[in-house]
């Protein structure tokens, strides 16, 4: 019984120290916690963390912190990126877990109910994801040697593409009678530049190409003139990544109204008299060199306003005695009851209603021409002996072509022969109406070819 009462305090007192040492332990892992968490860690954001008390086995070694990853850095990403995370205990005593936390911009974490103790070989799955950021997830745990277990994470959200329109600018006004070529510069942060899919469209007209962009970026529509509608446009590119990221770039211009006469389908004109269309040679002949003639020629597809006109095309009065000239005529289409008037000094207009610009190569006394030269003249209504304005010109039948350019904007006329003014007059007497745009010849007892060519009408529907 001695003995035993003897060796009783010996025991207490040997476990006594025992608890000591684990006290001391205790306040060791504590300290680490507070200092040695790391660079990427503020050590504020974990004061007076407070784990479950534990009771290892003096022979087993620490608890040691793990994970089923070091980082996270996938890269350019679609959309939402999703990852699981095993936090593991990888010691021979179990592993205290108190708090997860991410430190940084644009990631979230989410996992079961903490704080939690992991038992040797368990894992403890946490759950992160990011649409674009850069961050820290932080693990505070019971490992002496890694209190903070930091795994960086950082993914790049994909960026739609880039796409700017370089022509035409914007605020550009279009002439009829051309196609137009809309190009631009498309790029993406991933997907090679013919890879991307592109869709051009007009506000108007609607789906104009969906053709894919060269291997340097290069986009382009060739918008024909004959699809081509009049009026403001809003043109757009959208173009789409292989992460269904879009990108759009829009231009503005205007389309003015009007035709060639390569660009209409000459079974529209109205051909009357001696006028035909000359196919093996590609023009309108008005009379051929013969006598007692009267040609016109009148494009009745659609009508442009008189007031608002620019009109270019080339003609020629030769081949013949000399006899009589021709006309351009805006032809009123609510008026007209005729596309043809008379022969000889009528030149093919005399009567109808509208303005003429007469192109004269043989004088007239009964018709009172105001020179014996050739001239050009301005009528009203098929009033060929009242001209309202008139200029000399000089010898026209010499054989040649001759190219004529007239614009009216409201009553102002400009006529001019190859590259000459002749006409720049306010005109009272001219009034708006619809017109058909056409051209009129004759000839009477002495004669000429009256020949057109390269006709282009341009209709003012555009603001400048």
């Amino acid at each position: 019984m001695s003995s035993s009462l003897t060796l009783r305090p010996m025991f207490l007192i040997a476990l006594g120290l025992w608890f000591g040492c684990s006290e001391t332990n205790l306040v060791a892992i504590e300290k680490a916690a507070a200092t040695d968490i790391g660079p990427a860690v503020d050590t504020g954001d974990f004061a007076d963390t407070a784990w479950p008390a534990s009771d290892p086995d003096p022979d087993s070694g620490p608890p040691r912190v793990g994970s089923s990853v070091d980082s996270i850095d996938p890269g350019i990403i679609c959309g939402n990126f999703e990852r699981e995370i095993l936090v593991l205990s990888q010691g021979e005593t179990p592993l205290d877990i108190s708090e997860i936390r991410v430190i940084g911009e644009g990631w979230s974490l989410s996992h079961d109910t903490l704080p939690i103790r992991l038992e040797p070989g368990e894992r403890f799955p946490v759950q992160v994801a990011s649409r674009g950021g850069v961050a820290t997830m932080v693990v505070l745990n019971s490992d002496p040697g890694r209190p903070a277990l930091e795994i960086p994470m950082a993914v790049v959200a994909d960026a739609p593409p880039s796409v700017v329109i370089t022509s035409p600018g914007g605020g550009e006004v279009l002439s009829p009678g051309a196609d137009t070529v809309i190009s631009a510069m498309v790029t993406d942060d991933v997907d090679m530049s013919p890879d991307l899919a592109l869709e051009w469209s007009s506000d108007i007209d609607g789906i104009l190409s969906t053709a894919p962009a060269s291997a340097d970026g290069v986009a382009e529509v060739a918008w024909g003139e004959d699809s081509r509608s009049s009026g403001e446009h809003i043109v757009s590119l959208n173009v789409v990544d292989s992460c269904m990221q879009s990108q759009r770039a829009t231009v503005s211009f205007c389309q003015n109204e009007g035709y060639t006469e390569d660009s209409i389908d000459l079974a529209s004109w109205n051909f009357e008299g001696s006028a035909l269309w000359d196919a093996d040679n590609g023009w309108i002949e008005l009379t051929a060199p013969a006598a007692d003639q009267a040609g016109t020629a009148f494009q009745t597809t659609a009508t442009v306003s008189s007031d608002e006109v620019d009109i270019h095309f080339l003609f020629y009065v030769s081949g013949g005695s000399g006899a009589d000239g021709m006309s351009l005529t805006a032809l009123d289409a609510d008026r007209m009851s005729s596309f043809v008037g008379g022969t000889g000094g009528g030149i093919g207009y005399v009567g109808l209603p509208g303005w003429s610009i007469e192109i004269d190569t043989w004088y007239n006394s009964i018709h009172s021409d105001p020179t014996t030269a050739d001239h050009i003249s301005v009528h009203i209504d098929g009033d060929v002996g009242s001209p309202l304005v008139w200029a000399e010109l000089p010898e026209m039948e010499d054989g040649a072509w001759h190219e004529a350019a007239v614009s009216v904007v409201s009553n102002h006329m400009t006529v001019s022969i190859d590259g000459i003014v002749y006409i720049d007059v306010t005109i009272p007497e001219l009034y708006p109406f619809d017109a058909y745009i056409g051209f009129t010849a004759a000839t009477g007892a002495a004669t000429n070819y009256h020949l057109v060519d390269a006709l282009e009408v341009e209709a003012f529907v555009c603001d400048d």
